[in-house]
């Protein structure tokens, strides 16, 4: 009987469990962060290079939740954030995907042509 519990037990199950459950959602890069208070959750990111909004919204419908999108500022450029944040299997699940506003302007302009 282990008498110390491994505080990243639930957050790795969890992650395991979710990608079976939903094998077909774009892939993102996980961490399960060392930190004590971190450890029972799960955070979720994507490459930049591409719009976040669709990615998202898939992993929203998968875990019930809605995606809060807001704009910021990042080296003087205008950026946008899609935001997950829910509760899945008693561990909290934080996606955080963001790119340049310039991008989604370009890739509008490429459907557009």
């Amino acid at each position: 009987m282990k008498t110390n519990p491994i505080s990243q037990h639930g957050a790795a199950v969890a992650l395991v469990q979710l990608l079976e459950e939903y094998p077909d959602l774009p892939a993102l890069s996980w961490r399960i962060s060392a930190h004590e208070y971190l450890a029972d959750s799960l955070q979720g990111s994507h490459t930049r290079a591409e719009d976040p909004r669709p990615i998202a919204e898939a992993w929203a419908a998968a875990l019930g939740t809605q995606v809060v999108v807001t704009e910021f500022v990042f080296e003087s450029e205008p950026n946008l954030e899609c935001a997950v944040e829910t509760v899945w299997r008693d561990v909290r699940v934080r996606i955080v995907m963001s790119c340049p506003v310039s991008l989604l302007a370009a890739e509008s302009a490429q459907v557009a042509a």
